[in-house]
């Protein structure tokens, strides 16, 4: 794909969710001028960048919903749930027209199709046009919009009216190639709306060979462009240009228009041009200006000239003193940048961060003043520079979240639920790599709330709830992490059901000995599902567990909380990124670890007196709080350390805090987290592996998995 292409597909998928959004705000909280316009100008856009590029289909369908969209802007046609419903289905469908456009592919009959009853749907709205009664079998739905498809015009209309000669004098300014747009393209545009008889082209302001600049566009065009449209028609071809563009526009038998044209092309010779290449006939601009009308005036002859008007004489100007200027905004502007590039610049990053860790290492034991301080100060420089690379792959997940907005209302809608889907915490920031993995997942989520959570309005009145229910899908950091929560008010999760299904699967045994919490967690579990029916929404045995591995792939956990008759809540936590963190190094045994910073509270000594007060238990008193103590050389198998003293890492993981013990704290590290291999991929309490500057190995803990482990051992579990 050329980056034109790529700027295309990006700026289309940007148009469409505007789109998206303002109809379902629209269907939510009601129609208004402001939603009708942003519905028309996300279509209008779309249809002239797809004009450029040559699009005919995305134009052809774009411009008959334009239409009908205008005439709601209008007010000649209200717009109705009906036709909000209608546009919804035309945005999905353009997307898809866009897309194979994109890839250079034919059109499917299915989608030709879908498009030909779409525009016939579209056009019956239109005024005046008789209703369209709808297809109710889905059989014979198929016939008729193949059949359809073969007699409805999907072509560009053209505009109505006898047909005009229209002179269209072009000139690219320096800068249009910077557009992304081509000549071609707007020419491909002209052909659409009617015959392009003749072009010039205009190279007067073509520089010599040494001193043209390929990136700069010196070229303009004389052409005369026979159509039906209007001059407004052909001036919208410009709409995106238009500041990269010097036009004029008049028919051709305007003879004041061709005036006006040579004057302003003055510099360039224009009128031999026009003459030279036939366009106009030389008579034309051999008409002479009128004589200047001579009057005789008590016998004196006096010559008036045509009177031209003259501009009173400015009056005297009052001393004022003038206000300070005030200082303009700074211009901010933005770059679009492939992110495969950013991935290889935070890979090197990485390997620049493994690289000085090795240069601090060698100048600790060289005894180098100078040495240390350079080697200090370049690792503050990288420090900045990774925080600077991390910061550009960082994205609000508003624009992410939003797309979930059409799910739910389709989803809700399908099985005759009312829900009010609200969003909170758009502006949180996260990975790029890590908004995109959790997508997937949190549709599965979504769908699961909108089938299994929420109630119909009928179950809700009859338990004395409000007929509409609602979802919150919300997101915000906290401690290093970005949590990210689906919560609905409906019914919560049956447990007696979850139990009863999770024993008959053999899930767990009859004399189970489980929470409330863990019975709640056994929806995840593989080929567990409490739908009575299978559905295509969900309920099929699969996807929680999914779910549930493509968190814990991302390093990040799940939890689920549920009240009968109130709701349900479930809570995701994500690292910021799964590239570079700051962590903190200690050694335990033979072997080093990272334990990431954002989740250490502090470090204290386990002296001889904390050691006796514990009797043997795995528990301290700290500050008056009981705070129970995991030994990382038991649960790694470590060998024993001859060290010095032992050491205590607190450590805090949402509102759990556990105490790990170590051996030696070695302080702050920069961690570039590696994946480990298929062999240590499933080892618990380990998230991945990092490079030292020594060349050695460490491995990264997994502090959430330990927190688990260790309270579950402290119940007995």
């Amino acid at each position: 794909m050329t980056e034109e292409l790529e700027l295309f597909a990006e700026d289309t998928e940007e148009q469409l969710q505007f789109m998206e959004n303002a109809l379902l705000d629209a269907s939510e909280s009601g129609i208004d001028s402001e939603k009708i316009g942003a519905i028309f100008r996300a279509m209008h856009t779309i249809k002239g960048t797809a004009g450029m590029f040559g699009f005919d289909d995305v134009v052809s369908f774009t411009h008959v919903a334009e239409n009908l969209l205008d005439e709601v802007r209008k007010d000649n046609v209200e717009m109705t749930p009906d036709m909000l419903a209608l546009m919804l289905k035309c945005k999905d469908h353009v997307d898809s027209l866009a897309q194979l456009s994109i890839r250079e592919e034919e059109i499917t009959e299915e989608i030709t199709a879908t498009g030909a009853e779409l525009l016939v749907q579209l056009r019956a709205m239109m005024p005046g046009a008789t209703p369209v009664t709808p297809v109710v079998e889905e059989k014979e739905a198929v016939e008729v919009f193949e059949e359809k498809a073969q007699t409805v015009d999907t072509s560009l209309p053209q505009a109505s009216g006898e047909e005009v000669m229209w002179h269209v004098s072009l000139r690219l300014k320096e800068d249009f190639f910077t557009t992304g747009m081509s000549v071609l393209s707007i020419f491909n545009f002209f052909n659409e709306m009617g015959e392009i008889v003749m072009n010039v082209p205009v190279l007067t302001n073509v520089p010599l060979l040494k001193n043209l600049n390929p990136q700069k566009s010196y070229m303009g065009f004389e052409i005369l462009f026979q159509s039906s449209s209007s001059k407004e028609d052909i001036e919208e071809i410009f709409e995106f240009v238009e500041d990269d563009v010097d036009l004029v526009i008049f028919k051709q038998e305007d003879n004041a228009g061709l005036e006006q044209l040579v004057k302003k092309r003055k510099s360039e010779n224009l009128q031999t041009l026009l003459v030279d290449e036939g366009i106009y006939e030389a008579d034309i601009f051999t008409a002479k200006e009128p004589e200047p009308e001579v009057v005789m005036i008590e016998e004196k002859q006096e010559v008036v000239a045509p009177v031209k008007a003259v501009a009173p004489a400015p009056k005297a100007k009052k001393e004022v003193q003038k206000e300070p200027a005030k200082k303009a905004a700074p211009k901010t502007s933005s770059l679009r940048v492939d992110s495969n590039k950013i991935d290889v610049l935070i890979n090197q990053m990485s390997e620049m961060v493994i690289a000085n860790a090795r240069i601090n290492e060698i100048s600790e034991q060289s005894d180098n003043m100078e040495l240390e301080e350079s080697a200090n100060l370049l690792s503050e420089l990288l420090e900045q520079v990774r925080d600077g690379i991390m910061d550009i792959r960082m994205m609000q997940v508003g624009d992410s979240f939003m797309k979930f907005r059409r799910i739910v209302n389709d989803t809700a809608k399908k099985i005759g639920k009312d829900i009010d889907f609200v969003i909170s915490g758009g502006e949180t920031e996260l990975d790029k790599t890590v908004i995109e993995k959790i997508s997937d997942p949190l549709v599965h989520m979504l769908r699961n709330s909108v089938d299994h959570g929420v109630e119909t309005p009928q179950q809700r009145e009859a338990a004395g709830k409000a007929g509409k229910g609602r979802i919150d899908l919300r997101a915000y950091p906290d401690a290093g992490t970005i949590v990210i929560e689906i919560e609905d008010n409906g019914n919560g999760i049956n447990k007696e059901k979850v139990l009863e299904k999770a024993i008959a699967s053999g899930i767990v045994s009859p004399n189970h000995n489980l929470s409330d919490k863990e019975i709640y967690e056994l929806i995840f579990a593989a080929g567990l599902s409490t739908a009575d029916k299978v559905s295509d929404i969900s309920g099929r045995g699969v996807g929680m567990d999914v779910v549930k591995r493509n968190i814990e792939d991302l390093r990040g956990t799940l939890d689920i909380d549920s009240t009968p008759g109130k709701g349900s809540k479930i809570t995701i936590r994500l690292p910021l990124t799964l590239a570079i963190i700051d962590g903190f190094l200690v050694q335990v045994g033979d072997t080093k670890y990272v334990i990431p910073l954002d989740m250490i509270q502090e470090c204290i000594e386990l002296d001889e007196e904390a050691k006796e007060s514990m009797k043997g238990n795995q528990f301290i008193n700290l500050r008056g709080e009981i705070l129970p103590l995991l030994n990382v050389h038991e649960y790694f198998d470590e060998a024993v350390y001859e060290g010095g003293r032992e050491n205590v890492l607190i450590v805090k993981y949402t509102d759990k805090v556990v105490g790990l013990k170590v051996d030696e704290l070695y302080g702050e590290h920069q961690t570039v987290i590696k994946p480990l291999g298929e062999t240590f991929q499933q080892v618990p309490g380990i998230s991945g592996g990092s490079i030292l500057g020594s060349g050695e190995v460490s491995l990264i803990v997994d502090v959430p998995s330990l927190i688990d482990y260790k309270l579950k051992q402290s119940k007995g579990l």
